[in-house]
């Protein structure tokens, strides 16, 4: 994985994709078999740690929120796999700030 930041301001995305690699749908494909079950509706943790973090939120709110999270991750995206990336990155500048500081972490 590959993670592209900008050290001239806070800018970053998420890891490159890659369709055999890191991939969201891959990760929320895990979730399917708790969607799907019928204790959708109960209680995700009695871990008083996530409890007090979290509430006491249902799987059904976990996995909403999860998808929710990837969604918003790959709208931000500027370049979805490394191979964009290294066709733009000699004319690339940060979406923030203007600058050709990047780092790939």
């Amino acid at each position: 994985m590959s993670y592209l930041h900008c050290h001239s301001c806070d800018w970053s995305q998420d890891d490159f994709y890659s369709v055999k690699g890191y991939n969201p749908a891959y990760y929320l494909k895990d979730w399917m078999e708790m969607l799907c079950s019928n204790d959708v509706d109960k209680q995700f943790s009695n871990d008083s740690g996530f409890i007090k973090e979290y509430g006491p939120i249902s799987r059904r709110e976990v996995i909403a929120q999860n998808f929710e999270k990837f969604a918003n991750r790959i709208r931000e995206m500027k370049w979805v796999t490394y191979e964009q990336w290294e066709k733009d990155k000699e004319s690339a500048v940060c979406p923030q700030c203007g600058k050709k500081d990047f780092d790939i972490d």
